[in-house]
């Protein structure tokens, strides 16, 4: 159901020029000596061209760009800061938001691990994007001492309502009538849907 899921999502969405000639990309990987993994690769093919947007920023997927904003052309963009766990840019975005894989193809924002491969993290935008095609959803703020709750019961009241396929050891996605929440090892977002009421009853917090 997820796979024709995220097939539907990125056949609504429109993908930009990428690069895809896996010659020119091993050729600036070895460049830069790094080493072009399968996961890596497979993320450029599958991936690059697309985008999303954050009014008033957009997000174009791609590690490396013919053309782009804020990152070099034809070259990568990463920190190794740390050798063991070298981050490439995946994204060309503002550089306050800082999006980013390591070798494993593991998804990071912000410098923090949040889907295990990008795959996962698109699945989870294609859930939230097939909901809005019906109803309207709006974020809401979680107190301190919710998001200290749902933390908490994840593998207590709330595991119920842990949805498996678009969830990971990194993001878990919960969702139950109205509402739906996403933990992050850094935050914690809710949606409901515009008009209701943020029921967490509904999870038995």
């Amino acid at each position: 159901m997820y796979t024709q899921l995220l097939t539907d999502y990125l056949a609504a969405h429109q993908r930009l020029p990428y690069i895809k000639d896996t010659q020119v990309i091993k050729e600036v990987f070895e460049r830069n000596r790094l080493k072009v993994t399968d996961e890596l690769l497979d993320f450029q093919l599958r991936y690059a061209g697309y985008f999303h947007k954050f009014p008033p920023h957009s997000f174009v997927y791609g590690l490396l760009h013919k053309h782009s904003e804020y990152l070099p052309a034809l070259d990568l963009d990463f920190d190794d800061d740390n050798p063991r766990r070298v981050l490439i840019t995946c994204m060309d975005c503002h550089p306050s938001h800082a999006r980013a894989l390591d070798a494993r193809g593991v998804y990071y924002k912000d410098y923090a691990p949040v889907a295990e491969n990008f795959t996962k993290y698109l699945m989870q935008r294609a859930l939230f994007w097939r909901e809005t095609q019906t109803r309207p959803w709006q974020n809401i703020h979680l107190a301190a001492h919710v998001q200290q709750a749902i933390r908490e019961e994840q593998n207590g009241k709330i595991e119920e309502f842990m949805l498996p396929q678009v969830s990971d050891k990194y993001s878990q996605i919960y969702h139950v009538r109205e509402l739906m929440i996403k933990v992050e090892p850094e935050q914690i977002i809710a949606w409901k849907v515009r008009g209701s009421k943020p029921q967490l009853f509904y999870f038995s917090l």
